[in-house]
């Protein structure tokens, strides 16, 4: 599972990617402190096998039960 927002701050908008919702929610709360608004945030589970990372595509682990689910 990780979390994603969407954060409007000075004019552009801010991604904050997480696995940790601890994490995510600091650093929301320091793009709000900052005068951020958090435009959406969404739950994603890991089932992509990838993710997109500052423009590169990274491997992103599945867990075991989705391996089984793919036949991978």
């Amino acid at each position: 599972m990780y979390l994603i927002s969407q954060v409007w701050s000075k004019a552009k908008f801010h991604m904050v990617i997480s696995e940790s919702e601890s994490l995510h929610q600091k650093a929301l709360y320091k793009l709000e402190a900052q005068g951020g608004k958090v435009i959406r945030t969404e739950r994603i589970d890991n089932t992509l096998g990838s993710v997109i990372v500052n423009g590169k595509r990274s491997v992103w682990p599945l867990t075991k039960s989705e391996r089984v689910e793919q036949n991978v």
